[in-house]
């Protein structure tokens, strides 16, 4: 993975850039992690499963208090 940092400073982005070994189990390829404020970020995942099936996850993220 190769990543990158927003403009803003407030996302961070990963995208997939070389694999050794096999995929035949899957692989991520792409990733972001997005800070809103100090108590909460977001986070974007995209895989690739088997077969070539794409599955995208979004997962919001708050500190409890």
């Amino acid at each position: 993975m190769v990543g990158n940092i927003s403009r803003d400073g407030k996302a961070v982005e990963f995208d997939f850039l070389d694999v050794s070994g096999s995929t035949e189990r899957g692989m991520m390829n792409h990733l972001v992690f997005t800070m809103i404020d100090a108590n909460h970020h977001t986070e974007e995942v995209a895989y690739m499963l088997p077969g070539n099936k794409p599955f995208v996850a979004h997962i919001d993220l708050t500190r409890t208090k």
